[in-house]
């Protein structure tokens, strides 16, 4: 069977096979929402995907680093200024309110799926675009 699960954020496009020996799987494929404005800075454009994908992790870590002044010690190919701080912590403070209830699929179940990170990187290369976040998982 194939199906959308929207009760993640992003929704999975989910489909059901078995393994060589009988065992049943799902195989699952978040449907990203990449509709952001290319013409954006890249950090207002990281920040959108991970708004718009609910990569809460990430968006936690973007939010301290930028309220730290971090940027150029964590990010890795972080080169340009931050001229409006305050209207991207709001932003990303926006983003997080309302994904809070959000659930994504890679936190059902952790031994399962690929990480933030992991989707992160997969992204950038589809999009031929860098997304600037801390690449350490901690």
């Amino acid at each position: 069977m194939i199906y959308i699960n929207k009760k993640t954020l992003p929704h999975c496009y989910i489909e059901e096979k078995k393994f060589d020996w009988g065992e049943p799987y799902d195989d699952i494929t978040p449907i990203f929402n990449l509709s952001v404005n290319p013409e954006l800075s890249d950090i207002e454009y990281t920040i959108e995907v991970l708004g718009k994908n609910n990569f809460k992790i990430n968006l936690e870590k973007l939010y301290n680093i930028l309220l730290n002044q971090e940027e150029n010690d964590r990010i890795e190919y972080f080169n340009t200024p931050i001229v409006h701080r305050d209207f991207l912590l709001i932003n990303i403070q926006k983003y997080l309110h309302s994904n809070e209830n959000q659930i994504s699929p890679w936190e059902q179940s952790h031994d399962r799926y690929p990480t933030e990170n992991d989707y992160l990187e997969s992204i950038e290369k589809d999009l031929n675009r860098i997304l600037l976040f801390d690449r350490k998982e901690y």
